[in-house]
């Protein structure tokens, strides 16, 4: 969950991020429809990529047999220590690692991997999915999600709170609030699974319903505030989502959909 580099470093992101992700219900049914999605229940060998603070390798070891093993990599090192500390169990263990140098800390083969909320921030996929097909097993699956909003093609709604964020950074920065970027583009992903030795199975839309209070609380881990504000200080970002917040109903019911990927390592 733990993204590449910065802005994720830091025990701020990770102490804050983690007690979003574990009180919230979206990263809970993120992690849950993951875990059943990859199959873990019929897996020897995990590895959990950008695993931020461990929730979704608890998510995959709830489904994973005895015997089973799991390796969580993040390029976080608060991060890795939070899933240390927050998941003891004897069949999982976290290594340090940016997603595209995986292969220094988690020895293969693999027969599952699973990546939550995290794939559209790699800096680029393909020496990932390169990586990644020469850790996983021939049949081995590999499973992971983005916001709707990030995946060309797809539709997403826009939500209260989301516009008055955008209104409160417009009015103090005095520009136009950025668009959403890096859009995923599932004909160039098939085409880079490809390449990587994966063939792509299926594509599913997950839609979660929240109150409106958890994208709230979201926005205000450091990481996801940060991009889209660059040339505010950290008082003026705060001081926008309380504003926003001001100006939001909490308890209001909003849909948040992603889509999951799933690819086969083919061979």
């Amino acid at each position: 969950m733990s993204r590449e580099g910065s802005p994720w470093a830091g025990w701020a992101n990770a102490e804050i991020y983690d007690a979003f992700v574990r009180e919230g219900s979206v990263y809970r049914a993120l992690n849950e429809h993951l875990a059943a999605l990859a199959e873990i229940g019929d897996a020897r060998r995990v590895l959990d990529l950008a695993c931020g603070g461990g929730a979704t390798a608890q998510a995959c070891l709830a489904l994973l047999p005895p015997a089973g093993e799991l390796v969580g990599v993040d390029a976080s090192e608060a991060m890795v220590a939070v899933a240390r500390d927050r998941v003891r169990d004897p069949r999982a263990r976290f290594a340090v690692a940016s997603a595209a140098a995986v292969e220094r800390v988690a020895r293969g083969p693999f027969d599952r991997a699973v990546s939550n909320a995290a794939f559209w921030q790699f800096p680029t996929s393909r020496p990932v999915l390169a990586a990644l097909g020469r850790l996983l097993v021939p049949g081995g699956l590999l499973v992971f999600n983005v916001p709707a909003e990030r995946v060309r093609g797809e539709t997403a709604p826009v939500h209260p709170f989301q516009v008055a964020l955008a209104r409160e950074i417009e009015a103090s920065t005095g520009r136009p609030f950025p668009r959403t970027a890096t859009l995923v583009d599932p004909e160039r992903l098939d085409r880079r699974l490809g390449e990587a030795g994966f063939a792509s199975e299926r594509r599913e839309r997950f839609d979660i319903r929240c109150r409106q209070s958890e994208l709230m609380e979201l926005m205000e881990i450091p990481a996801m505030l940060q991009p889209i504000t660059p040339a505010l200080s950290e008082q003026e970002r705060l001081a926008a989502v309380g504003a926003a917040r001001e100006r939001s109903d909490p308890e209001q019911r909003v849909s948040v959909p992603w889509i999951y990927f799933v690819a086969r390592r083919s061979g």
